[in-house]
């Protein structure tokens, strides 16, 4: 099943109601959806031909070419990492730690709760991104 008919399926609406998904399920059938599509636009890409010679047209087009192929793939590859809710996250939760720490052995429960809400605000603005 492709993750295009994936995703119909989780919204689709059985008599009135409909059926409640979990993030991750959403986020892996989004995520394969994009990976398909990325996948068939270099696919598409590649059915072109491209003849690069002296008489047809300078190298560095079908070069071009080729690497924008190759960058599509790659964008299609990729994968943020399982453990990471955005990129830059765990080294975000790192300095809230060392952060932490003093406050939280000196008793300061006003800095711990500071601490908290302004990690928590800028992890809401790197997910957002």
């Amino acid at each position: 099943m492709n993750a295009r008919k994936r995703l119909t399926l989780m919204i689709r609406r059985d008599r009135g109601s409909m059926t409640v998904w979990s993030q991750p399920e959403v986020t892996d059938a989004l995520d394969a959806y994009r990976t398909e599509v990325l996948r068939a636009a270099a696919d598409r890409l590649r059915a072109i031909p491209i003849q690069c010679t002296a008489l047809t047209g300078p190298v560095w087009y079908g070069t071009g070419w080729r690497e924008a192929i190759t960058q599509l793939e790659e964008i299609a590859d990729y994968q943020k990492p399982d453990d990471q809710e955005y990129p830059g996250e765990l080294e975000m939760l790192r300095g809230l730690l060392l952060n932490l720490r003093p406050a939280v052995r000196q008793g300061d429960i006003d800095r711990v709760q500071q601490l908290i809400a302004s990690h928590d605000a800028r992890a809401a603005e790197e997910a957002a991104r």
